[in-house]
């Protein structure tokens, strides 16, 4: 197995490690080669050869978290309701072989879950290193952006169903919040601003939940319960359509009696708050950034926001407005006085917590939940995107951004996995338009249609590698098989 003497000083655990690994995955690789010849073996015997008529072998091969895997399986002809040829693989149909660029679902689950997190070089590496199965970082950014579309398309259906009233979410709420925020991130070529020097693009993201939870019981710490995230470059029209439809499909809509939206104040935000039940909140941490930013005196800014902490807005407006004159008439002052209170009657309706407006009538939440200040827009934005998408000299086009951020949305929603693995089987792989149109479908559902009878005498197979020499592959594989009926081995 081993050609490696103690004697020699070229072994060390690690060596080991790694030869055992690389050694087990070759194994693998010939395991799954061989289950599937079989698998495809025995639906070829069990086939009615009148619907499915045997038209050779074509050659493909799956990249798994063991390493490539090449086989051929058979490609049967199939004549369809409307007297249409098609060609199909029943093995595919079988065991759901639909990938993305040639990866297993498995594969796809680790590129995603480093890409997430780190840089699509690193990502390449971490999966080189830690899988039996070496991927380029172009093929790890192929993976990326193949994802992203399909979530993307599958939002805008969610948005089509939104308008026709097709989406009824089942879950009742009384109280729902939602916190929006932009980042601003660096762009590259073509998809650049064409007005101003500024390189980047603000990438929008909005999070819903029901309240806060104790993390546990023995700390002070909350999180936010069922929180739903979607992000994305959109115009603050299809961003609001995304952002309802998110939730149509979630909740019944009827039974929410409030809505609490937070954020920066930016237009894109409060589009659509003036509907009935929804109330904006200005998020607190842009207040205090506006004042301390636009105040030169730093005790009347602490002096400002205890006034509007205290819900005093008016007279810390008036505050602003007696420091304009009092400043002796500096023009770079009263300008940045002049913008703080512009920004602060712009979004007067939401400088006073949700909790202590008598406008607002609150109802009791669900066991377990709490109602607590908002603030958690920074936050998100900072964990969902910032970590991923800004910093280290990063620069986007906008498809390449606009991927990822879905991506990381899906993620911030605890769904990316089970989003993986609904998508995965919408999958037709680009390797089948080499040679044929094909039209993937249900097997079980052709033969139902079928003139004769759906239900066909299934033949037996031969126990594999009867008759020849074996190797330790070979002997695993028929221990692994020995007295097991197909659907065992799925």
């Amino acid at each position: 197995m081993f050609n490696y003497s103690l004697s020699g000083k070229d072994i060390d655990f690690k060596t080991i490690e790694k030869l055992v690994f690389e050694y087990v995955c070759k194994l693998g690789q010939m395991i799954i080669k061989y289950l599937l010849k079989w698998c495809d073996k025995q639906l070829m015997l069990s086939r009615d050869k009148k619907v499915y008529r045997h038209k050779g072998y074509k050659k493909t091969c799956i990249k798994t978290i063991m390493g490539p895997v090449e086989f051929k399986r058979v490609v049967y002809e199939h004549t369809d309701e409307n007297g249409n040829n098609e060609f199909i693989y029943l093995l595919d149909e079988y065991l759901n072989l639909e990938t993305i660029g040639f990866m297993s679902t498995n594969l796809v689950e680790k590129v995603i879950g480093n890409a997430t997190n780190v840089s699509y070089r690193k990502t390449a590496k971490n999966i080189t290193e830690m899988t039996g199965q070496s991927i380029s970082h172009t093929a790890a950014w192929n993976v990326t952006q193949e994802l992203g579309k399909r979530i993307a398309a599958e939002e805008k259906q969610k948005i089509e169903k939104y308008y026709k009233g097709e989406l009824n979410g089942k879950k009742e709420v009384k109280v729902l919040f939602e916190e929006a925020d932009g980042l601003w991130i660096n762009m590259q070529g073509k998809d650049r601003p064409k007005k101003g020097n500024s390189r980047k693009r603000e990438i929008k993201l909005a999070v819903t939940y029901e309240g806060w939870e104790k993390k546990n019981e023995k700390t002070a710490r909350y999180i936010l319960h069922n929180k739903r995230a979607v992000a994305g470059f959109m115009d603050a029209e299809g961003f609001n359509d995304l952002r309802d439809a998110n939730i149509a499909e979630e909740y019944n809509v009827d039974k929410i009696e409030v809505k609490v939206v937070g954020g920066d104040g930016a237009d894109w935000i409060k589009h659509g708050i003036d509907e009935q039940r929804t109330y904006f909140q200005l998020d607190r941490y842009h207040i205090s950034e506006s004042v301390i930013r636009n105040v030169y005196d730093k005790k009347e800014a602490k002096r400002i926001l205890k006034m509007l902490n205290s819900g005093k807005e008016d007279k810390a407006i008036e505050r602003i407005r007696e420091l304009m004159y009092e400043c002796g008439g500096e023009e770079d002052k009263v300008k940045k006085l002049q913008a703080l209170e512009t920004y602060l009657e712009n979004n007067k309706e939401g400088l006073r917590l949700y909790k202590e407006r008598d406008e607002i009538k609150l109802p009791e939440l669900p066991e377990g939940l709490e109602y607590r200040n908002m603030g958690t827009a920074e936050h998100n934005i900072c964990d969902i995107l910032k970590l991923r998408m800004k910093g280290n000299k990063t620069s986007w086009s906008i498809s390449g951004a606009n991927n990822l951020a879905k991506i990381l949305a899906v993620k911030a929603s605890g769904n990316l996995y089970q989003t993986i693995d609904g998508l995965m089987s919408s999958v037709v792989p680009e390797k089948f338009a080499e040679k044929f149109v094909e039209v993937i479908k249900n097997a079980s559902y052709k033969a139902e249609k079928a003139k004769k009878s759906a239900v066909y005498p299934v033949r037996q197979g031969g126990m594999p590698f009867n008759g020849c020499a074996l190797t330790e592959g070979m002997k695993v594989v028929r221990r692994f098989i020995d007295g097991k009926a197909i659907t065992d081995l799925v």
